[in-house]
C-alpha cells in the first residue's frame, strides 16, 4: 500500500510540469505512467511552442536557463490568406515599450520536446532533495472512493495507491478521465495535421508562418539552428487523404514533398535540404464537459484538446497548472482538503471563462478560414486588413495571444 497527497497520472509534458509547480507545497507527489521519463524523452519527436506570458513560468522555475541555446524566439507572426496579398504581421517591436516586465523579450519560443521535458526533470530531481516525487511504471486499472476522503487506485503490478487528490494528465483519450465519471464533448474536424521539421538554406529570421490554404493551415515554426543547418518545425493540416500523401512523401519521396512546402516558403527560407521526425494525426476538439470531479481534476489534453490552428493549447495548460497551484497553496497553509469537490468546483468556476474562451476563439478561426465563398473571403480580408492598420487592436492580439 503506497499512501500519496498528489497521484499524477501521466508522466509526459503535461504531468511533468503539474508536478514541478505542485513540488513547492511540500505534499507527497507521485507520477504514474507506463513508460519512464527516459522512455517519453527519447520517444516524443515534437515541438511546442511557449508564448511569453506561460514562458515566465519556466523561467521562475529554473527550467528555461536549462535551455539556453534550446528554444528559438519567435519575433515576429506572419499570417497569410491563402496565396493572397493579404496578410497580417504581429511584431515585437510593435509591443515591447507598452510592456512592464523586462523578462519579456519575444512574443513567444519554440523548443523541441526532448529538451523540455529533460530541463524539467532534472529541475524536479534538483529539487527533491527536499521534496521527492516519485514515479511508478505502470498501468492504473481502476480507480474507487474510499470513506477516509481517499482515492483508492489499483495498478497493473498488483500495488495500490492511497491519494487525496488525482490529476489525469494521460492526453486526450484519457482513460482516467472515463474512470473519473466525465464526460466529454468531441467534434471531428475532418482533419489530420502532418508534422515534421525541415532543414532549410536561409535563416528563418525568427519569423512563424501562419499561411491559411484551401485545404487547412500551414504553420511554420522557427527552431534554433543545428551544427549543420537553419530549422523549422512544420504542422500543415488538410484532410485525411492529403495529409497521408504528405507523410508517405517525407518517408519514401521526400524531394515531393519539400517542393511542395517550399512553394510556400522558398522566398524566405530558400531551399529544404531535408526533412525528419514527420508523422501524422487526426484533429478533433475534445473539451470535457467538467474538469473536476470529488478527488479529480483534468489538466492538458485531458481537459481541452484543442485544433492547432493557434499554438495555443499547451499555453492554456499552462495557465491551468499555474492558477491550481496557487489555489492549492493556500488550502494547505490553511490545513484543508486539497481533493474536495467543494474546492475543486471553485478552481473550474475561476478557469472555465478562459478555457472556453480559448475554445471557441480556436473553433471559430478554423471555421472562418475554411469558408470558400466569396462574401465571407471578403470580410476576412477586410478583417485583416482593418488590424493591420491599427496598432492599437493589433497591440490587444498580440498580448492575448502572448498570454500577457
Amino acid at each position: 500500500m503506497i499512501l500519496s497527497d498528489i497521484v499524477i497520472c501521466g508522466g509526459a509534458l503535461s504531468g511533468l510540469t503539474a508536478a514541478l509547480a505542485l513540488q513547492k507545497l511540500n505534499m507527497k507527489i507521485l507520477i504514474i505512467d507506463p513508460l519512464t521519463i527516459e522512455e517519453i524523452i527519447k520517444k516524443d519527436k515534437r515541438t511546442t511552442a511557449i508564448a511569453a506570458g506561460p514562458g515566465k513560468f519556466y523561467l521562475e522555475k529554473g527550467v528555461w536557463q536549462l535551455l539556453e541555446g534550446k528554444a528559438e524566439s519567435i519575433n515576429k507572426i506572419n499570417i497569410k490568406d491563402g496565396n493572397s496579398g493579404f496578410q497580417l504581421d504581429f511584431d515585437y517591436n510593435e509591443i515591447k515599450e507598452s510592456l512592464r516586465s523586462k523578462l519579456v523579450t519575444n512574443l513567444g519560443y519554440v523548443v523541441e520536446n526532448s529538451h523540455l521535458l529533460q530541463s524539467i526533470n532534472n529541475i524536479i530531481k534538483n529539487n527533491g532533495k527536499k521534496t521527492p516525487v516519485k514515479r511508478i511504471k505502470a498501468k492504473v486499472i481502476s480507480i474507487e472512493k474510499k470513506e477516509e476522503d481517499l482515492a483508492k487506485i489499483k495498478l497493473d503490478n498488483g500495488k495500490i495507491v492511497l491519494a487525496s487528490l488525482i490529476i489525469a494528465a494521460d492526453g486526450r483519450n484519457s482513460v482516467i478521465r472515463k474512470m473519473s465519471g466525465i464526460e466529454e464533448k468531441k467534434l471531428d474536424y475532418e482533419q489530420y495535421a502532418f508534422v515534421c521539421q525541415i532543414q532549410h538554406k536561409n535563416f528563418h529570421q525568427n519569423i512563424a508562418l501562419e499561411k491559411f490554404l484551401p485545404g487547412g493551415p500551414l504553420a511554420i515554426l522557427p527552431m534554433i539552428k543545428n551544427e549543420k543547418s537553419y530549422r523549422s518545425s512544420i504542422i500543415w493540416s488538410d484532410n485525411k487523404e492529403v495529409s497521408m500523401g504528405r507523410f508517405n512523401s517525407a518517408r519514401h519521396d521526400p524531394k515531393r514533398i519539400a517542393y511542395e512546402l517550399e512553394r510556400h516558403s522558398f522566398e524566405w527560407l530558400g531551399r529544404i535540404e531535408s526533412l525528419s521526425s514527420s508523422a501524422v494525426y487526426p484533429l478533433q476538439l475534445i473539451r470535457a464537459k467538467n474538469v473536476v470531479a470529488e478527488r479529480f481534476v483534468l489538466i492538458g489534453d485531458a481537459a481541452h484538446g484543442l485544433h492547432p490552428i493557434a499554438g495555443q493549447g499547451f499555453n492554456l495548460t499552462i495557465r491551468d497548472i499555474k492558477i491550481f497551484t496557487e489555489l492549492c497553496k493556500k488550502r494547505v497553509l490553511l490545513g484543508l482538503d486539497i481533493g474536495s469537490e467543494k474546492f475543486l468546483k471553485d478552481y473550474e468556476k475561476i478557469r472555465r471563462a478562459d478555457i472556453l474562451g480559448l475554445v471557441l476563439a480556436t473553433h471559430s478561426l478554423n471555421k472562418l478560414f475554411s469558408i470558400k465563398k466569396s462574401p465571407i473571403k471578403l470580410f476576412r480580408k477586410v478583417g485583416m486588413s482593418a488590424i493591420q492598420k491599427s496598432p492599437y487592436i493589433k497591440r490587444i492580439f498580440m498580448k492575448y495571444a502572448m498570454g500577457l
